[in-house]
Protein backbone atom coordinates (compact mmCIF):
# COMPACT_ATOMS: atom_id res chain seq x y z
CA UNK A 1 0.00 0.00 0.00
CA UNK A 2 1.19 3.63 -0.76
CA UNK A 3 0.24 6.92 1.36
CA UNK A 4 -2.83 7.41 -0.61
CA UNK A 5 -4.47 4.35 -0.06
CA UNK A 6 -3.43 4.65 3.45
CA UNK A 7 -5.25 7.91 3.86
CA UNK A 8 -8.45 6.52 2.07
CA UNK A 9 -8.71 4.16 4.73
CA UNK A 10 -8.73 6.97 6.75
CA UNK A 11 -11.51 8.76 4.91
CA UNK A 12 -13.16 5.64 4.20
CA UNK A 13 -13.76 4.99 7.92
CA UNK A 14 -14.88 8.49 8.30
CA UNK A 15 -16.87 8.63 5.82
CA UNK A 16 -18.72 5.52 6.97
CA UNK A 17 -19.24 7.34 10.02
CA UNK A 18 -20.66 10.57 8.75
CA UNK A 19 -20.66 12.60 5.37
CA UNK A 20 -18.45 13.89 4.31
CA UNK A 21 -17.59 15.96 0.81
CA UNK A 22 -14.86 14.94 -1.42
CA UNK A 23 -12.99 18.37 -0.07
CA UNK A 24 -13.63 17.12 3.61
CA UNK A 25 -12.17 14.15 2.07
CA UNK A 26 -9.39 15.69 1.21
CA UNK A 27 -8.85 17.95 4.16
CA UNK A 28 -8.45 14.97 6.44
CA UNK A 29 -6.09 13.11 4.45
CA UNK A 30 -3.71 16.40 4.10
CA UNK A 31 -4.22 16.58 8.00
CA UNK A 32 -2.54 13.30 8.88
CA UNK A 33 1.02 12.05 8.19
CA UNK A 34 1.98 8.46 8.43
CA UNK A 35 4.86 6.92 10.95
CA UNK A 36 5.70 3.30 10.72
CA UNK A 37 6.53 1.30 13.68
CA UNK A 38 8.47 -2.10 14.55
CA UNK A 39 7.54 -4.64 16.78
CA UNK A 40 8.01 -3.55 20.61
CA UNK A 41 8.53 0.36 19.36
CA UNK A 42 6.76 3.14 21.49
CA UNK A 43 3.87 5.19 20.17
CA UNK A 44 4.35 7.24 23.28
CA UNK A 45 5.11 6.80 26.66
CA UNK A 46 4.45 6.96 30.26
CA UNK A 47 5.59 9.77 32.00
CA UNK A 48 5.88 11.37 28.65
CA UNK A 49 3.10 13.78 26.86
CA UNK A 50 1.63 12.21 24.42
CA UNK A 51 1.36 14.70 21.17
CA UNK A 52 0.01 12.55 18.35
CA UNK A 53 -3.78 11.25 18.51
CA UNK A 54 -3.22 7.43 16.17
CA UNK A 55 -5.49 6.03 13.33
CA UNK A 56 -3.86 2.38 12.99
CA UNK A 57 -3.54 1.53 9.38
CA UNK A 58 -2.08 -2.07 10.27
CA UNK A 59 -0.99 -3.71 13.18
CA UNK A 60 -1.59 -3.97 16.56
CA UNK A 61 -0.81 -1.82 19.77
CA UNK A 62 -1.21 -2.48 23.25
CA UNK A 63 -1.93 0.31 25.76
CA UNK A 64 -0.94 -0.06 29.19
CA UNK A 65 0.34 1.40 32.78
CA UNK A 66 3.29 0.24 34.58
CA UNK A 67 2.27 0.58 38.43
CA UNK A 68 4.74 1.60 41.34
CA UNK A 69 5.39 -2.00 41.75
CA UNK A 70 6.69 -2.49 38.06
CA UNK A 71 3.55 -4.58 37.06
CA UNK A 72 2.33 -4.28 33.23
CA UNK A 73 -1.25 -4.12 33.17
CA UNK A 74 -3.38 -3.76 29.55
CA UNK A 75 -6.07 -1.78 29.57
CA UNK A 76 -6.72 -2.59 25.96
CA UNK A 77 -5.41 -2.92 22.32
CA UNK A 78 -5.66 -1.18 19.32
CA UNK A 79 -6.11 -3.11 15.96
CA UNK A 80 -6.99 -1.88 12.30
CA UNK A 81 -8.93 1.09 12.19
CA UNK A 82 -8.67 1.34 15.73
CA UNK A 83 -7.86 4.76 17.66
CA UNK A 84 -4.92 4.85 19.95
CA UNK A 85 -3.73 7.98 22.56
CA UNK A 86 -3.81 9.20 25.64
CA UNK A 87 -6.97 11.49 25.53
CA UNK A 88 -5.98 13.16 28.50
CA UNK A 89 -1.86 13.74 28.15
CA UNK A 90 -3.22 15.19 24.54
CA UNK A 91 -5.65 17.35 25.39
CA UNK A 92 -3.76 19.12 28.86
CA UNK A 93 -0.34 18.58 27.33
CA UNK A 94 0.43 16.78 31.30
CA UNK A 95 2.81 13.56 31.04
CA UNK A 96 0.90 10.51 30.08
CA UNK A 97 -0.09 7.87 32.33
CA UNK A 98 0.02 5.26 29.73
CA UNK A 99 2.18 3.69 26.96
CA UNK A 100 1.41 2.05 23.89
CA UNK A 101 3.64 -0.25 22.11
CA UNK A 102 3.46 -2.05 18.83
CA UNK A 103 2.70 -6.06 19.23
CA UNK A 104 4.27 -6.52 15.36
CA UNK A 105 4.71 -4.25 12.79
CA UNK A 106 2.04 -1.46 12.61
CA UNK A 107 1.42 1.64 10.63
CA UNK A 108 -0.57 4.45 11.50
CA UNK A 109 -1.82 7.78 10.57
CA UNK A 110 -1.21 10.31 13.51
CA UNK A 111 -2.06 13.96 13.98
CA UNK A 112 -0.88 16.15 16.63
CA UNK A 113 -3.32 18.98 18.73
CA UNK A 114 -2.67 21.89 16.67
CA UNK A 115 -3.54 20.07 13.56
CA UNK A 116 -6.52 18.16 14.66
CA UNK A 117 -8.11 21.72 16.43
CA UNK A 118 -7.03 23.20 13.16
CA UNK A 119 -8.95 20.38 11.20
CA UNK A 120 -12.10 20.22 13.47
CA UNK A 121 -12.64 23.78 12.18
CA UNK A 122 -12.14 23.50 8.76
CA UNK A 123 -14.28 20.10 8.78
CA UNK A 124 -16.93 20.47 11.91
CA UNK A 125 -18.79 17.67 10.98
CA UNK A 126 -15.53 15.58 12.60
CA UNK A 127 -16.81 16.86 15.89
CA UNK A 128 -19.77 14.64 15.72
CA UNK A 129 -17.90 11.77 14.60
CA UNK A 130 -15.14 12.07 17.62
CA UNK A 131 -18.22 12.52 19.96
CA UNK A 132 -19.33 9.06 18.49
CA UNK A 133 -15.79 7.61 19.06
CA UNK A 134 -15.23 9.04 22.79
CA UNK A 135 -18.71 7.94 23.57
CA UNK A 136 -18.32 4.50 22.00
CA UNK A 137 -14.98 4.53 24.19
CA UNK A 138 -16.43 5.32 27.51
CA UNK A 139 -19.11 2.45 27.35
CA UNK A 140 -16.18 -0.21 26.44
CA UNK A 141 -14.72 1.35 29.71
CA UNK A 142 -17.96 1.05 31.76
CA UNK A 143 -18.59 -2.05 30.18
CA UNK A 144 -15.04 -3.21 30.98
CA UNK A 145 -14.62 -1.97 34.38
CA UNK A 146 -17.98 -3.63 35.35
CA UNK A 147 -16.87 -7.05 34.26
CA UNK A 148 -13.81 -6.45 36.10
CA UNK A 149 -15.45 -5.79 39.92
CA UNK A 150 -18.19 -8.20 39.00
CA UNK A 151 -17.43 -11.08 36.72
CA UNK A 152 -14.65 -14.17 37.24
CA UNK A 153 -11.88 -14.66 34.87
CA UNK A 154 -14.08 -16.68 32.68
CA UNK A 155 -16.35 -14.75 32.02
CA UNK A 156 -13.81 -11.50 31.04
CA UNK A 157 -12.23 -13.96 28.73
CA UNK A 158 -15.35 -14.48 27.27
CA UNK A 159 -16.41 -11.59 26.28
CA UNK A 160 -13.10 -10.55 25.07
CA UNK A 161 -13.17 -13.41 22.65
CA UNK A 162 -16.88 -12.20 21.27
CA UNK A 163 -16.08 -8.82 21.12
CA UNK A 164 -12.50 -9.27 19.33
CA UNK A 165 -12.70 -12.43 17.49
CA UNK A 166 -9.61 -14.02 16.62
CA UNK A 167 -7.57 -11.50 19.15
CA UNK A 168 -5.55 -14.83 20.41
CA UNK A 169 -3.80 -15.10 16.65
CA UNK A 170 -2.40 -11.02 17.22
CA UNK A 171 -1.81 -10.95 21.03
CA UNK A 172 0.46 -13.02 22.86
CA UNK A 173 -1.10 -15.05 25.99
CA UNK A 174 0.76 -12.91 28.44
CA UNK A 175 -0.90 -9.80 27.26
CA UNK A 176 -4.02 -11.44 26.91
CA UNK A 177 -3.87 -12.26 30.91
CA UNK A 178 -2.56 -9.35 31.65
CA UNK A 179 -5.42 -7.73 30.30
CA UNK A 180 -7.85 -10.01 31.97
CA UNK A 181 -5.76 -8.84 35.43
CA UNK A 182 -4.95 -12.79 35.79
CA UNK A 183 -1.18 -14.73 35.63
CA UNK A 184 -0.62 -16.48 32.27
CA UNK A 185 -0.40 -20.02 34.01
CA UNK A 186 -4.05 -19.14 35.35
CA UNK A 187 -5.10 -18.09 32.16
CA UNK A 188 -3.53 -21.39 30.47
CA UNK A 189 -5.25 -23.74 33.32
CA UNK A 190 -8.93 -21.85 32.27
CA UNK A 191 -8.41 -22.40 28.52
CA UNK A 192 -8.12 -25.90 29.22
CA UNK A 193 -10.79 -25.97 31.39
CA UNK A 194 -13.15 -24.58 28.61
CA UNK A 195 -11.90 -27.05 25.84
CA UNK A 196 -13.01 -29.75 28.28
Amino acid sequence: MNETAYKNQLADYIAQRIDITPKEREIIANAYSIKTFKKKQFLFEQGHICDIEAFVVSGTFRIFYVDTKGLEHVLYFAFKDWWAGDIASFNSAEPSGLSAQALEDSIVLVIDPTKKEELLKQVPALERLFRLITQKHLTVLQKRFLLTVSANAVERYNELIKRSPGIEQLVPQHQIASYLGILPESLSRMKKQLLK
